[in-house]
């Protein structure tokens, strides 16, 4: 699969050889307009700018917003429809991938100079395996394909480890304060939704193709899965809102619109996913399922009012056909014939095979070694969210974050079925599996640092409550002998 364009709806061959010639060609222009006075001035004055920038937390985060933006964005060539985006939106797009590629390895190589503050621990072992996997595709298409591609996704997953996994979560300190990440992938939603607003106020006719809303994505299977992942970050910051904050509500407005948007694509597998994200997120938590609704519901009804079209397109989910048995059969096919090490390294280029599954995609172009990683790689994510989930029982401080985390693991486990979401370098699902990672490790640092310090919490001989301070002059700690086990506060465990 290209790096930038991982699924397809349906694909051919020429329409992948573009999709990937895409990114040089962008990388060329970008290079043309870089060597130009007025290119070169304004590389310069963006350089100076996002050197300013990195060296505050804000402006880091500020920097990742807009390279996760230009993930979100990518280019279909199509005989039957103008995939131009209104400006300045085409502009940006125009350079996306290298402006992207340049980002994360800034990111990545900025990010890791922040100090570690009071976390331990901020790689889990899903995210080694992952990097590995990923690794070890793009090294046989380096081997056997294409070096340049080789060279160039070993650079992008390193970048996007570093930044996502190692450099970034940084910005999650102290127990209590984890939406450093969190924050980055919400607002980098609201970027989202505005410029496909601002897109079908401007360009309605270019970001609706046969009915189906294609957005800034340009491919509608491409931008519902984009939504499912802003589905799952809306959700959390609904939830951890208060009554009366003001993104809670903000948050609820999104997701409506979010919906419609899912909904307006068409996608049968973006529908499911977003029944299995909401789901996961919400469990047992039927009151706040029910105001999202009540929330979520009006800003669906309000967005449906101005695009009365898009619920033309519900009638697909009902009379589309089989897109999926055929390639799934050529996936397999491909599969028994070189069940070891796959396709990759007996085949040209053109000999690819584009599934969509992430799943039978490995197996036909890595075999059995590839699908070994995959296999790795799920189980130990599973595992980690299982861990997760029972550190939020423990410490419920840290339900909302686990939350995210079932979620996401939720999502990727069933998206991948039809599509291939983990087999690209320049799209916005690779970093935020990582960050998924990144939260996880978070979850699990803080609810154990938690534990610690809870079993450590002094108290005295008649039960009442007593916390330990520097002033304190005759500490009673546990080892007293009337000592018996503490009982903590909200959001801590009761040992």
């Amino acid at each position: 699969m290209p790096f930038g364009a991982p699924m397809t709806t349906p694909v051919t061959l020429a329409q992948v050889h573009g999709a990937f010639g895409d990114v040089g060609a962008q990388a060329g222009a970008f290079l043309d307009l870089a060597l130009t006075p007025t290119g070169f001035a304004a590389l310069f004055l963006g350089g100076i700018t996002i050197a300013v920038l990195l060296f505050s937390r804000t402006g880091t985060q500020l920097i990742a917003v807009f390279a996760l933006f230009l993930l979100s964005m990518m280019r279909t060539d199509s005989k039957w429809a103008d995939n131009t985006l209104v400006q300045p939106l085409e502009t940006i797009r125009a350079f996306s991938r290298p402006l992207a590629f340049g980002l994360l390895i800034v990111i990545a190589a900025r990010s890791l100079g922040f100090p570690r503050g009071e976390r331990l621990k901020f790689v889990v072992l899903p995210a080694i395996l992952f990097l590995g996997y990923e690794l070890y595709y793009v090294t046989l298409i380096g081997a056997f394909i294409d070096p340049f591609r080789g060279i160039f996704g070993i650079i992008g997953y390193f970048a996007a480890f570093a930044a996502f996994a190692l450099g970034l979560p940084k910005l999650m300190q102290r127990p209590g304060d984890s939406r450093g990440l969190l924050v980055i992938l919400g607002l980098t939603g609201v970027l989202f939704i505005a410029a496909n607003l601002f897109q079908l106020a401007g360009g309605y006719s270019n970001a609706v193709l046969q009915g189906r809303l294609t957005g800034i994505s340009g491919n509608p299977q491409q931008f519902t899965m984009t939504c499912c992942l802003f589905l799952i970050v809306g959700c959390y910051f609904f939830s951890t809102g208060t009554a009366g904050s003001w993104f809670k509500w903000f948050a609820g407005l999104g997701l409506g619109v979010i919906g419609l948007f899912i909904l307006w694509s068409g996608s049968r597998t973006g529908a499911i996913c977003a029944v299995v994200i909401l789901l996961a997120f919400f469990r047992m938590k039927i009151g706040r399922l029910a105001l999202l609704g009540i929330v979520g519901g009006g800003a669906f009804a309000i967005a449906v009012s101005v695009f009365g079209e898009s619920l033309d397109i519900v009638e697909r989910f009902f009379r589309g056909g089989d897109t999926r048995s055929e390639v799934w059969r050529a996936a397999l096919n491909d599969f028994a014939s070189s069940p070891v090490v796959g396709q990759l390294p007996v085949t040209a280029d053109d000999g690819l095979n584009f599934t969509e599954s992430t799943y039978l995609r490995t197996l036909a172009l890595m075999g059995v070694i590839g699908g070994s990683l995959l296999l790795a790689v799920m189980c130990s994510w599973i595992g980690m969210a299982i861990r997760v989930w029972r550190m939020a029982r423990a410490v419920p401080s840290l339900e909302p974050e686990a939350d995210f985390v079932l979620a996401s693991t939720a999502y990727f486990a069933v998206a991948s079925i039809g599509e291939g979401l983990m087999m690209g370098v320049l799209t916005i699902f690779v970093p935020f599996i990582y960050a998924t990672f990144a939260i996880g490790s978070y979850v699990l640092d803080a609810g154990e640092q938690e534990l610690a310090a809870a079993a450590e919490q002094p108290w005295e001989p008649d039960g009442e409550e007593q916390f330990a301070s520097a002033e304190s002059a005759d500490p009673i700690g546990t080892d007293h002998p009337g000592a018996r086990p503490a009982t903590l506060g909200p959001g801590r465990l009761a040992t």
